[in-house]
């Protein structure tokens, strides 16, 4: 895990219990095991307990799909942030190059993109106390938000 962003720290000071990591991973599938490690090492510390494990399978399962979906051809940024008191995980994926090199430095030429997951999670009120975890996920094209 890397430092926090000053933007990371601003947000952490606005939101008590606020939780942020960020990691630079390779594209393609061979990211999956080192997105799953560093989630599920992240959110143990983070306190989440048991939940952990299923969190992370649900994350990097989304993960690996996004980067699919976008075709990433080099390098991306995984942050991932935790507010505790909503049960939310929120998870941001960009390509690694940066925004001001332009779509030169992007291999093909590609144009910016990034992908957005926020997970829910917790356990019912019932008699089983069945645990839950809903997903939204989806991927955007910065050229096309540029227009």
């Amino acid at each position: 895990m890397t430092h926090p962003a000053e933007d990371d720290v601003q947000d952490a000071a606005a939101h008590p219990g606020l939780r942020t990591g960020r990691w630079r991973l390779p594209a393609g599938r061979p990211a999956g095991g080192q997105v799953r490690r560093a989630v599920h090492d992240a959110l143990r510390t983070w306190g989440l307990g048991p939940a952990a494990g299923d969190l992370s399978d649900q994350l990097t399962a989304l993960v690996q799909d996004l980067l699919a979906r976008g075709a990433a051809r080099g390098p991306v940024d995984l942050r991932l942030e935790l507010r505790p008191p909503a049960r939310l995980l929120l998870g941001e994926i960009r390509d690694a190059a940066p925004a001001s090199s332009g779509p030169a430095a992007r291999p093909s030429g590609q144009a910016s993109a990034r992908g957005i997951i926020a997970l829910t999670y917790g356990r019912r009120s019932s008699r089983e106390r069945a645990q839950y975890i809903h997903s939204f996920a989806w991927w955007q094209q910065d050229a096309i938000a540029g227009r």
